[in-house]
């Protein structure tokens, strides 16, 4: 009892430091969730690359589409053979498979 009268006040520091030692490694902005949080960093950083590499390519199909840029006799052709497309007065001959 005389041991812990005499170092009461050592006891809560050690108490304290060990009570901030254990928060810093699991609480709630500790190194745990530091790793946590930059490996979801890491995982929306890759999901941007994605939509932005898909936003470029859309824009880079947009400018094709603008008027001017292309011939529109050449994409018709392309519109008609991909969707098969067909004017109702036109008739369609079909060769045997290739």
């Amino acid at each position: 009892m005389l041991f812990l009268k005499r170092n009461f006040v050592s006891l809560l520091v050690i108490l304290a430091l060990s009570l901030f030692g254990v928060q810093t490694y699991v609480g709630e902005h500790g190194l745990q969730a530091r790793s946590a949080l930059n490996a979801r960093i890491a995982g929306l950083n890759k999901k941007l690359q994605l939509l932005l590499e898909k936003r470029f390519e859309l824009e880079r199909m947009t400018k094709l589409m603008a008027p001017g840029a292309v011939d529109r006799d050449m994409l018709e052709f392309q519109a008609r053979e991909r969707l098969n497309f067909v004017y109702k007065n036109e008739r369609i001959y079909v060769n045997g498979a290739p």
